[in-house]
């Protein structure tokens, strides 16, 4: 039986670690990817150091997959920390955009001649490329950019039996949402509690999703009948979206 394969970058963090263990608990040989190289300990087949955000990775992540298929790219890595919109160095907005949407377009080069019928090509942007707020423009931005990235790639991808997906969880439970809380108390004058609760009363759902929430619907994806998904963003936000589109 031939190996599957997926590739996960990230790897390292919140999302990265529980995405690795969930995709090599459903038996596909995994590729660990971040920027320190560190294994996650979550069952990878192996653990790659890379930047998306340099030329090199392609290179770098191509050489280290196993044989097999490509099951899925899950591009899932996080973005740097910045103060609110009016204050943050306007050069990240690129350096973000260029990590998100840059980086997939990498990444696909390194997978290029594994994809087959049925491969899933998976990015997590989030619900603040379409939702903004003052307080995370790098997010901001760059998810709107990965989201319309993901559009284009409907149609070169499909042509190839491949699907492509956007994954949108609003915030949800790490350490870098608790930064993200932080930096909101701190621009409203509120305690870190009461920023916190603020949030949780915006979502309809009564809590944030974990990243056992959000890698299990990446997981979904796996499924046959997902192909008819491609191209569509799936929010996983406790129902904090107002807006119909």
């Amino acid at each position: 039986m031939s190996t599957s394969v997926a590739v996960v970058t990230g790897a390292t963090g919140t999302l990265g670690r529980r995405l690795v263990r969930t995709l090599s608990e459903r038996g596909l040989q995994v590729v660990a990817v971040s920027r320190s190289g560190d294994a996650p300990g979550a069952g990878e087949a192996v653990a790659v150091a890379a930047d998306v955000g340099s030329p090199d990775c392609v290179g770098t992540v191509r050489d280290a997959l196993p044989d097999g298929k490509l099951a899925v790219l899950v591009h899932a890595i996080g973005l740097p920390g910045a103060p609110g919109v009016l204050d943050v160095d306007p050069a990240m907005l690129g350096v973000a955009v260029d990590l998100k949407a840059g980086g997939l377009l990498r990444l696909l080069a390194a997978v290029d001649d594994r994809l087959t019928d049925g491969s899933r090509i998976v990015a997590v942007g989030g619900h603040l490329g379409i939702e903004p707020t003052e307080h995370a423009p790098l997010a901001g931005v760059a998810n709107a950019a990965l989201a319309n990235l993901v559009r284009q790639l409907v149609g070169p991808l499909g042509r190839r039996g491949a699907s492509v997906h956007l994954v949108a969880p609003g915030p949800f439970e790490s350490p870098r949402v608790d930064a993200l809380i932080a930096s909101r108390a701190a621009g409203r004058g509120q305690s870190v509690e009461e920023a916190r609760a603020e949030l949780l009363a915006e979502l309809p759902a009564g809590r944030m999703p974990s990243p056992d929430d959000v890698a299990w619907a990446i997981a979904a994806l796996l499924d046959p009948h997902a192909s008819v998904l491609t191209g569509s963003t799936l929010f996983l936000d406790g129902g904090a979206r107002r807006g119909i589109f």
